[in-house]
């Protein structure tokens, strides 16, 4: 069963991080790196995707005001950033399963929030197709990235 899970800092999710297989870190940042900047900022929440017990992907939420880098209203709007799935478990469904519990979590942890907003760059179709299967929409804002352009989707909570 997939569940979302909120990183604690504890030694299991250390080590679960510490042995997360994603060595090509081209579209996304490794959960590594986003805990990084992640821990002790009470604007962000790393988020780790469990199929039962085994860490299969990561994302991070962000509130308040880092949602201005994509043009989002910080009073309303909850940023998904970091979002990857484990290279061992990819094309099993999992990030379509996880994006669908999200709202739910959101909705749970972010009670302000009406909207989700991510940022996804041109050149990575697959993942452009699955948000767009996942209900999210093209705000038609743009921002560029280390590798170009980005598309700017949200969804409605």
């Amino acid at each position: 069963m997939l569940t979302l899970a909120v990183y604690q800092d504890t030694q299991q999710d250390r080590d679960r991080i510490a042995s997360y297989p994603l060595s090509d870190p081209t579209f996304t940042a490794t959960p590594q790196t986003a805990l990084t900047i992640a821990i002790g900022n009470p604007d962000r929440l790393p988020v780790m995707i469990l199929a039962d017990t085994e860490l299969v992907g990561f994302l991070v939420l962000i509130k308040n005001e880092d949602v201005r880098e994509v043009g989002a209203d910080p009073a309303t709007a909850v940023l998904i950033r970091s979002l990857s799935i484990s290279e061992t478990r990819r094309g099993q469904g999992f990030a379509s399963q996880a994006l669908q519990l999200l709202p739910a979590f959101v909705r749970h942890h972010f009670p302000m929030a009406t909207t989700l907003t991510l940022s996804v760059d041109h050149g990575n179709l697959p993942a452009q197709k699955l948000y767009e299967r996942a209900g999210y929409t093209d705000t038609g804002r743009r921002r560029f990235g280390a590798y170009g352009e980005q598309y700017v989707l949200t969804q409605n909570l």
